[in-house]
């Protein structure tokens, strides 16, 4: 009873062993140049991988999509920061007047309190407007997903895999064969529905 997890495990070992030789056996070169329909391949289960980094990178739509993202936050930030230096101008220019004797303590007070409300509803703009890109980006995100997700289930017929994985390197998927990299064929089918 003490061996039988040895004795198991020598039994997987080579059982697998005889799966990768019934596999390699089978296994036919990959061309590369063109997306292999179902029929070509072998029986089984087909995956292939797309370059995550290159689809980021030369995706049209999505880099449309991050344009239009960056260039509201940089507005925004632009509108934001212009009118935190008008409020410091005003309190400065407060200060000054407040220090030269043109204005009383109550009016001082006064001015100084809507400031601090002003400046109150300037930190409450800047949440609303943080959490608002941050929602943004995010539904970009899931657009993105669902777009890609959508145009590769109208291109199945094309592509024919079971399955499509994302790899960049460090991820998940630390080893990829290059054969099954059908980055270039996705980027194209991908760009061309857009035009």
């Amino acid at each position: 009873m003490k061996n039988l997890p040895i004795i198991l495990n020598i039994i997987l070992f080579a059982l697998v062993g005889h799966l990768y030789y019934l596999n390699s056996k089978n296994a036919k070169p990959a061309d590369g140049q063109a997306i292999m329909s179902p029929s070509s391949q072998a029986s089984g289960v087909r995956i292939a991988y797309v370059h995550a980094d290159t689809l980021d990178a030369q995706y049209e739509w999505l880099k449309e999509q991050k344009a239009a993202i960056q260039e509201r936050m940089s507005t925004a930030e632009k509108n934001l920061s212009a009118r935190e230096e008008g409020l410091l101008r005003e309190a400065e220019g407060l200060q000054k007047k407040f220090q030269e004797g043109n204005m009383t303590q109550a009016e001082a007070e006064k001015h100084q309190a809507s400031l601090m409300q002003r400046g109150q509803k300037l930190e409450e703009e800047k949440m609303r407007l943080n959490k608002s890109l941050n929602e943004e980006q995010k539904k970009a995100f899931n657009d993105l997903y669902a777009n890609i997700e959508g145009k590769l289930k109208t291109l199945s017929s094309e592509i024919g895999y079971d399955y499509i994985l994302s790899y960049s390197r460090g991820g998940q998927i630390l080893l990829a064969n290059d054969s099954l990299d059908i980055t270039k064929q996705v980027l194209d089918l991908l760009n061309a529905k857009d035009k």
